[in-house]
């Protein structure tokens, strides 16, 4: 039998693996994530190595939607000492973002709530919206595109959300681009593993 190992390290962030035993134990039962939390997404990968490149400043409030497991969460913090929210529409990853946070000795902040849900006094807020592998479904893009409408209305400075390249993803970019001057941008990470995404970089002009 394959021994399962005991944790993965990447870019200084740890995280189990989906069939370690306590994650498991936090995918099962009537608290299993209902929406795609069920692993850690590679399009936050992309987010990180754009942060590397263009660092935030020490304390910059970062509201990560659709945070999942909280693996960006968790690197904006470690890396950059970012005062982070992970947001997310399903109640249920919160037990396992928690169990990460504690395995890398970090606080993030959680809030469950619907992207179009976001208050604009909440947005207010923030300094900055990242998020990676959100826009998975058609019905996704309209209330990605509120919320990005009332953030950039609210004042936050610059959103930036990741993908492999989805349609719905795409369509979200090119209406972004443009309403909002948005940049696509193709990217690439080799590690955990290859993969090849887009990033979609918006801008606040005000």
């Amino acid at each position: 039998m394959k021994k399962v190992p005991e944790m993965q390290n990447v870019r200084g962030v740890k995280f189990y693996p989906p069939n370690h035993k306590r994650v498991q134990k936090l995918l099962t039962g009537d608290n299993e994530p209902e929406i795609h939390g069920d692993k850690v997404w590679f399009s936050s990968f992309f987010i990180m190595d754009f942060l590397d490149a263009n660092p935030p400043e020490p304390k910059t409030r970062i509201l990560d939607i659709g945070c999942g497991w909280g693996a960006l969460s968790i690197y904006c913090v470690k890396k950059f000492l970012a005062k982070v929210t992970g947001v997310d529409a399903d109640k249920y990853v919160f037990p396992l973002l928690e169990l990460h946070a504690k395995l890398n000795n970090v606080n993030v902040g959680k809030k469950v709530s619907k992207y179009e849900e976001l208050k604009p006094e909440f947005l207010a807020k923030q300094d900055m919206i990242v998020g990676g592998d959100i826009c998975f479904w058609d019905e996704l893009v309209d209330p990605l595109h509120t919320l990005i409408k009332n953030a950039l209305a609210a004042g936050v400075e610059r959103i930036i959300i990741a993908d492999p390249g989805r349609p719905p993803f795409m369509r979200l970019a090119r209406r972004c681009r443009r309403l909002h001057k948005a940049k696509i941008k193709s990217v690439k990470i080799t590690m955990p593993r290859k993969h090849e995404g887009y990033l979609l970089i918006i801008d606040n002009p005000g």
